[in-house]
């Protein structure tokens, strides 16, 4: 696919901005972009909506306990975090979409060692009571990963550990509560304590800081803290690997009440300036989805450990269609290729797309793209339309396992990994991934499997208004039933891309595998497709993953490590591994 160059068409739109694309102020706005399918406009609207300040705390690392298996109150054993977005009905429906886009199977080794020969990869950490409290054991484990230099912090539901890069643990594992400092609840409302979930991290190379965040939920509508009264936040720490310093912040997605809704999924992401965060928001009367929400701080006060008012948007939609999971970019750049703004990016999803695509049985295609402006707390958003050949995508089935069919979880078409915007193949790009339905062939295409469909999106913005054009996408899909989803993805900076993403079939137990391409590469291409580790039994599980995580050491060393899990004795564990 061509590449369009976004740098000129900026030069000549600056001038006649404002008669294209319009920032958000105190209610909605719009911004409009040609649509390729039927030629009209879609208009990217959000509301601008008031936040609490947010106050912090700071604690210190270095005298935190690690958890154990009788530091809190166990509930109900091994258990199935909550999966509001993609229910048990559409679970139901996924095994009959048959309008999935054909895409060629990728070659992979016909043989592999259980591990990489030569592989710079360690154990992570696995399902236990001491690792999941809240349960005594949960379901997936939902991966964050921060690198540096000389240190992995690694997140799963619900605790974090640091390792040397080597593998050796340096401190943890930790719970949620802990970490973060999470005060008890109301009258013991929850005996099981706190419900934390959903973790995400990042490592800033321009600091050197550690940036994690993770969701606190007590609602009836969530199945969790069900006698407390109703609270959604998400507590951000950033750490001072050098002091152990930790500076703690509560961020209520209710905005102090305005909202009767609970934040699920994580997203999590930063620029030069900015710590954003983003939820998928729950009513907490109906269980029904509502809208998302984002919030935008301001980086420099964060990491000072003052006080922080966020600047904050709910109901972002295109045309009529309300989406979701509106995941803020891990700007990987030197201060000096920072792009000044926050970058986002969705996809569409179980609410369909603008054009009537519902994305069960009609594929769905387009993107969002939006820009948050730190210099006049505006929002500003575009459709991206999609080129020949077109990129759609729909829901996938589950995946095979051996002994098995359709039981393993692949979630839905929301971008799953935190994606990342890079110069390093020398223009300004977010890289992203989702799952989607692939036909690999068969009579009239009936063979649907998982696939992932991965993008990568050159964006540049101007006052009040963000460009975006689709630089280069692809499938990766195998023959067979073989399955692939959950894929994250990062860039260096010599713009080589990497995605680790899972894999399972009829005859290969749940795995972890690894893609590539160089800068040259073909447009549109990804090969280079290994085994990290191969799984030795099928899972138990039914959920596999809400998303894996890559992260990006720095422009000195240049490392992208990985991290998914793999399936040991019918339960997950996690692979923890540099891949560069």
């Amino acid at each position: 696919m061509k590449r369009t160059n976004l740098k000129i068409a900026l030069c000549s739109l600056l001038a006649i901005s404002a008669l294209l694309v319009s920032a958000f102020a105190s209610g909605p706005a719009f911004a409009k972009a040609n649509s390729t399918k039927s030629g009209g406009n879609i208009s990217v609207t959000a509301k601008k909506v008031k936040a609490p300040t947010v106050t912090s705390h700071t604690l210190n690392l270095n005298n935190m306990k690690a958890a154990t298996a009788a530091a809190r109150t166990k509930a109900t054993g091994h258990h199935e975090m909550p999966l509001l977005l993609s229910s048990k009905a559409i679970q139901a429906k996924k095994a009959s979409n048959r309008k999935a886009p054909a895409a060629p199977a990728v070659s992979f080794p016909a043989t592999a060692s259980p591990q990489a020969a030569g592989s710079s990869g360690f154990q992570g950490m696995a399902d236990s009571a001491t690792i999941c409290p809240y349960f005594g054991g949960c379901q997936p484990p939902d991966m964050a990963l921060a690198t540096s230099p000389t240190l992995v912090l690694q997140g799963v539901n619900t605790s974090y550990a640091i390792y040397n890069t080597s593998g050796a643990l340096v401190k943890g594992p930790i719970d949620d509560v802990t970490w973060y400092g999470v005060p008890p609840l109301p009258n013991n409302c929850d005996p099981a304590g706190p419900f934390m979930s959903d973790p995400r991290a990042f490592y800033d190379p321009n600091t050197g800081l550690f940036w994690t965040a993770t969701l606190q939920v007590e609602a009836a509508a969530f199945g969790v803290g069900v006698n407390c009264p109703n609270l959604s936040k998400y507590w951000i720490a950033n750490l001072n690997p050098k002091t152990g310093v930790m500076h703690v912040y509560s961020f209520d997605m209710t905005l102090g009440g305005a909202v009767n809704a609970g934040a699920d999924y994580t997203q999590f992401g930063f620029s030069g300036s900015t710590i954003t965060v983003s939820g998928n928001m729950f009513d907490f009367s109906s269980g029904f989805y509502d809208f998302a929400e984002v919030q935008f701080a301001d980086k420099a006060t964060m990491e000072a450990g003052k006080p922080v008012t966020p600047t904050a948007f709910t109901q972002l939609a295109a045309g009529s269609v309300l989406v979701d999971t509106v995941q803020p970019v891990e700007t990987e750049t030197t201060p000096a290729n920072d792009p000044g703004v926050q970058y986002l990016v969705n996809t569409f999803n179980i609410f369909g797309d603008p054009f009537g695509d519902d994305c069960f049985f009609l594929a769905c295609q387009g993107f969002l793209v939006w820009a948050f402006d730190p210099a006049s707390n505006s929002l500003s958003g575009t459709f991206v339309g999609t080129a020949v050949p077109n990129p759609t995508y729909i829901i996938p089935p589950n995946a095979d396992e051996p002994g098995c069919m359709q039981c393993v979880e692949t979630i839905d078409t929301r971008i799953t990994g935190t994606p990342v915007y890079s110069v390093g193949g020398g223009e300004g790009l977010i890289s992203f991934s989702i799952d989607t339905g692939v036909s690999n062939g068969g009579p009239l295409f009936t063979n649907i499997v998982p696939g992932i469909l991965w993008g990568q999106i050159q964006v540049v913005h101007g006052p009040g208004f963000v460009l975006a054009n689709l630089a280069q996408s692809g499938y990766l899909s195998f023959s067979g039933d073989r399955a692939a989803s959950f894929g994250a993805m990062m860039q260096d900076k010599n713009g080589r891309l990497f995605m680790v993403f899972d894999t399972m079939s009829a005859n290969l137990n749940p795995s972890i595998m690894l893609a590539s391409r160089k800068a040259a590469d073909p447009l549109g291409t990804i090969g280079n497709v290994r085994f990290i580790i191969k799984g030795p039994s099928a899972t138990f599980d039914s959920r596999w993953g809400d998303f894996e995580a890559a992260s990006y050491t720095g422009f000195s060393t240049n490392h992208v490590w990985v991290a998914s899990q793999y399936s040991v004795a019918g339960d997950w564990n996690t692979f923890i591994e540099r891949v560069s």
